[in-house]
């Protein structure tokens, strides 16, 4: 409640008058660790549970161990802010490509019993959160000290990533809306990709007031994928070809292509 308290007021102060968020960020990364544990349904006793463990420590530290190579490797060799953005997100991609941990839905993932996965999932979740607050506190002093990166000075390439690193900012909803009010000027030069503008867009007002422009934003409902609340449903289509969007309905078929389709009961 405190930190609902705390974010609201920093909103406030950006002049949104009454932001919504119904659920608090979870900025403290202790707190966003503990809220990514698997719930206990999966485990009848403690003992079940500990035998669940003794499986699944070992998968993911050897997975977490990896990624922490990976990051090394990968490291900027270099002070440019090119090198140093498209170095940056190499553990949280990581971390989020592993994140259902399903033998169909990654290569070569070993097969483990559901009780094992759920483990698993929480822990590669828990150190995501991590991850990306680490990034949001990087991002936030280049932005304090730099701008916002333009693709004039660090190129299509870096610039992308400087805005999948603010994407992943959900724990701080008022960076997300400044980062959005710094990226709008520098959209009609081309400085700022229109389809980055637009995700970015939909992902900070629907949870600060509810309703999305572009209908990027979706989620399941007895079995089907649908958009989240729209500012204007008649006019979504419009105002995402404008920014080089599909239509809405393509969009969510793609989704249903690439995610699979939605399960019935899962939201």
């Amino acid at each position: 409640m405190q930190g609902l308290a705390e974010t609201r007021a920093e909103l406030r102060a950006l002049g949104i008058v009454d932001p919504i968020l119904k659920e608090a960020p979870v900025d403290d990364v202790l707190c966003a660790q503990v809220s990514a544990a698997p719930h206990i349904s999966h485990w009848a006793d403690f003992s079940a549970f500990q035998q669940s463990l003794e499986t699944a420590v070992p998968i993911v530290d050897t997975y977490l161990m990896a990624v922490g190579a990976a990051k090394q490797i990968s490291a900027s060799k270099t002070p440019k802010l090119h090198d140093l953005l498209m170095a940056r997100p190499m553990g949280e991609q990581m971390l989020r490509y592993v994140g259902d941990w399903r033998p169909d839905g990654l290569v070569r993932a070993p097969a483990v019993p559901e009780p094992v996965g759920a483990i698993i999932r929480a822990r590669l979740m828990a150190a995501a959160m991590v991850e990306d607050h680490e990034n949001t506190e990087w991002l936030k002093r280049i932005v304090a000290e730099r701008g916002w990166p333009k693709r004039s000075d660090v190129g299509d390439d870096a610039a992308g990533e400087a805005w999948l690193l603010v994407q992943h900012a959900d724990a701080d909803p008022a960076f997300q809306l400044a980062v959005l009010r710094a990226m709008e000027p520098l959209v009609p030069s081309g400085d700022v990709s229109q389809t980055d503008y637009a995700y970015l867009y939909d992902r900070v007002m629907l949870k600060i007031t509810g309703k999305q422009r572009y209908g990027t934003q979706a989620i399941c409902d007895k079995g089907r994928r649908l958009s989240q609340p729209l500012e204007e449903e008649k006019a979504v289509n419009r105002l995402r070809a404008a920014v080089g969007l599909a239509p809405v309905a393509e969009y969510l078929a793609e989704m249903d292509k690439s995610l699979g389709r939605c399960q019935s009961g899962e939201r």
